[in-house]
């Protein structure tokens, strides 16, 4: 979560970072209360809304657009249904089939994935495959995504990811790696923000 925000405040280009979880544990909502979390398991609250996620089984996703991004200035619906069209894309490419919600949940649920919304990723029984959430700042956007499938993750969804949003944001996506300013901001965000429990429990 730290580097997620640490990549938000210094964004140059477009940027994709996809990773796991080394132990069960939940995130959740910017707005959600720490009371909805299970027990048994550590949590983290995002800097995006949205709903309670599990982690352990899935692949987590983020993206960073500059302010001038024209997904950043499109709004939040256009930009959120545009990427989950080249996540939908990635998964079919794996032989996934899925499609894009168009109706609005029936009942509301503390569990990201128990709540499906307009343009989130669903399997052809309405299941949820994949959801995310966004944060605009003057900075620019970030929209952290989760994808969890009934079986294990693709391997070649990891190749697939880069390739289907580099598409969707009209530009390739290069490796790179971190710079020293992101990794030094995203070392304080960590200690100042997201391992205490002032931020954790601050709902």
């Amino acid at each position: 979560m730290a580097i997620d925000e640490a990549l938000l405040r210094l964004v140059q280009t477009p940027t994709l970072r996809i990773y796991a979880w080394s132990q069960r544990c939940v995130s959740l909502g910017y707005f959600q209360k720490a009371s909805v979390a299970p027990s048994d398991r550590p949590f983290v609250r995002r800097y995006t809304g949205g709903g309670l996620v599990e982690h352990g089984q899935d692949l987590t996703y983020t993206l960073v657009l500059p302010p001038l991004h024209p997904l950043t200035t499109a709004g939040t619906l256009f930009s959120y249904q545009t990427i989950h069209q080249a996540i939908a894309q990635a998964l079919h490419d794996c032989g996934v089939p899925c499609h894009l919600a168009t109706a609005k949940p029936d009942q509301d649920d503390p569990a990201c994935f128990l709540k499906p919304v307009p343009a989130d990723i669903l399997d052809p029984k309405g299941r949820k495959l994949a959801g995310a959430a966004q944060r605009r700042t003057k900075q620019g956007c970030l929209h952290q995504g989760t994808i969890l499938l009934s079986q294990a993750i693709p391997a070649q969804l990891l190749e697939l990811l880069p390739e289907s949003l580099g598409e969707c944001l009209g530009q390739p996506l290069l490796p790179s790696t971190m710079t020293p300013p992101e990794i030094q901001l995203a070392n304080e965000l960590e200690q100042d923000r997201y391992s205490r429990r002032e931020w954790n429990f601050s709902r």
